[in-house]
């Protein structure tokens, strides 16, 4: 059978009681050590298909993430719309790949990417900041606050700014001596802002409790 087929068949048994879609995986699964260039190509391209993509993080689930899939794997992740669906594409690639690889990748995003990938970047970096031990993190860690830091005050677009405030570090010890003025910068426009979402979630930085308004406007996984 071709990638089609698999996919086409799982999506069936989705639909379906019992452990016939889960077979239908294994099967696709076991497929991928026998791919041809045009079924890599079909894999890659997937990544960018609104319904497809959720089947190929499927089959990368529990095994490795080829590095010919690291980047179509992020780029589904920046791009998906819903910050708790994003984690489907990120977990594997931190598995297969590390923290700090995965991390870099995504901050190219956060700095030099459009309104879309910022937000996106901003949601993916959470679940895929997973350190292992024997990562050296600290120079990068520092990088990603300060491009959330710069970001967030750079960039007046809505989605940019409430998917980087739940992961902005409002402590001006936090950041190197010369960004620290613009924390107060961030503060001041979170608690003035036209968004209810963003004046509620400042002041959840900033040490307030709860109950926590769900992040708005996200569209369900299909």
């Amino acid at each position: 059978m071709n990638w089609d087929e698999y996919y086409c068949l799982w999506r069936e048994a989705r639909e379906c009681r019992g452990s016939e879609a889960h077979l239908r995986l294994q099967a696709a699964r076991k497929r991928v050590h026998q791919n041809s260039p045009q079924d890599w190509a079909w894999l890659r391209t997937s990544l960018g298909d609104t319904e497809r993509k959720w089947f190929v993080a499927s089959v990368f689930q529990f095994q490795p993430v080829p590095k010919r899939l690291l980047m179509p794997m992020l780029r589904a992740a920046v791009f998906e719309r819903n910050p708790s669906h994003n984690r489907v594409f990120i977990d594997p690639c931190v598995r297969s790949f590390g923290t700090v690889r995965v991390c870099t990748v995504l901050l190219s995003h956060l700095e030099t990417g459009s309104n879309e990938e910022v937000a996106g970047a901003a949601s993916a970096l959470y679940w895929a900041w997973r350190p292992r031990p024997d990562e050296d993190v600290g120079e990068l860690m520092a990088r990603i606050r300060a491009a959330m830091l710069q970001a967030f005050i750079r960039k007046d677009d809505l989605q940019v700014r409430r998917r980087i405030l739940p992961s902005l570090r409002l402590e001006p010890e936090a950041y190197a001596e010369e960004l620290r003025p613009l924390v107060a910068s961030a503060i001041e426009i979170a608690r003035t802002h036209a968004d209810e979402y963003i004046r509620h979630r400042v002041e959840v930085q900033l040490g307030a409790g709860g109950p926590y308004m769900a992040l708005p406007d996200t569209e369900p996984k299909p």
